[in-house]
């Protein structure tokens, strides 16, 4: 049956409790609607919050692993660095035991001239096993320093021989005539 506009017609049909019905709802679904939309703004806030905090964590982490491997590098290097200042010292320390005093005290009496005497002897322990002897030497003039360098250069356990400072007495006292040397000192090398 299809309904007409002719509202003077018989039998009358009232539809306004339809219309306010469907009225109603629509206004109902509209408010669904709005609260709808509302729940999807506020869970698009939230998440994109959410994400916000997730990137900052991740980036914080980020910084941190960076940091924690540069630390361990820096230790690892310290440690490396550390174990070879010790190696260095204990390498020096075996050298020093290893030390013949009994040796260098014949050779220095076999190459030394006999007019000079040893006054004071240190010798010092240094990178890759190299000795350096400083002498303090004792002679009877002036003239006894170019024989002891001489010789010194002259026998190949001594090498680099040079002249550090000379003390010459004042006056005709008794003193003896000082100098000092420095020389390279190799215990091994043949006489």
């Amino acid at each position: 049956m299809s309904a007409g506009w002719n509202f003077a017609r018989r039998p009358f049909r009232d539809d306004r409790p339809v219309f306010a019905i469907a009225a109603l709802l629509f206004l109902f679904g509209g408010g669904l609607l709005l609260a709808n939309l509302r729940l999807f703004a506020s869970y698009r806030r939230q998440v994109s919050d959410v994400r916000a905090d997730i990137a900052a964590l991740e980036a914080r982490q980020a910084r941190a692993d960076e940091r924690a491997q540069a630390a361990k590098t820096a230790l690892a290097s310290y440690r490396l660095s550390t174990l070879a200042d010790e190696s260095r010292e204990l390498a020096r320390i075996v050298a020093e035991r290893r030390f013949s005093w009994t040796a260098l005290l014949a050779r220095l009496e076999r190459t030394l001239p006999s007019d000079v005497g040893i006054a004071h002897l240190q010798p010092r322990f240094e990178k890759g096993n190299e000795i350096t002897l400083d002498m303090q030497l004792i002679g009877r003039g002036r003239e006894s320093v170019v024989p002891t360098i001489t010789a010194l250069s002259r026998d190949r356990a001594f090498s680099g021989v040079e002249l550090k400072n000379e003390t010459a007495p004042e006056g005709a006292s008794a003193q003896p005539y000082q100098f000092q040397l420095t020389s390279r000192y190799e215990p091994e090398a043949p006489r």
